[in-house]
């Protein structure tokens, strides 16, 4: 997954387990929702604020049932629950999602090049 082009956004992600989120990137999982209904579909995007974009969605409201879609968009005030597939190491995916995000930071260059946040003088 793209690490996102905002200063803001970045920083939210770095500093929370949004990061999490964002590894996992491409799984198949379960996100319950505040209204009790819940949506299992391939995760496409997670933004910083949480909103997540989901593929191949089938969609189950409260009652039970079940919709099948092709792209779902759920807002990040409405997650109650993400599920986080068993098969995932959740050290090595946040550590990974950090990496991607100092790279961008530093422009991909280890102490070579014009960092995000220069230092004073």
């Amino acid at each position: 997954m793209a690490v996102s082009h905002s200063i803001k956004e970045r920083t939210i992600s770095e500093n929370s387990l949004i990061i999490l989120l964002q590894g996992i990137h491409g799984h198949v999982t379960t996100v319950e929702l505040r209204d009790e209904s819940s949506v299992r579909g391939r995760i496409v995007n997670v933004d910083a604020f949480m909103n997540v974009r989901l593929s191949e969605v089938l969609y189950t409201d409260r009652a039970g049932k079940a919709l099948q879609l092709d792209d779902f968009f759920v807002t990040g005030r409405n997650v109650r629950y993400v599920h986080i597939p068993d098969k995932l190491s959740i050290i090595d995916t946040i550590h990974s999602q950090l990496q991607k995000i100092h790279q961008v930071r530093n422009f991909g260059a280890k102490d070579r090049g014009r960092k995000e946040f220069p230092s004073k003088r």
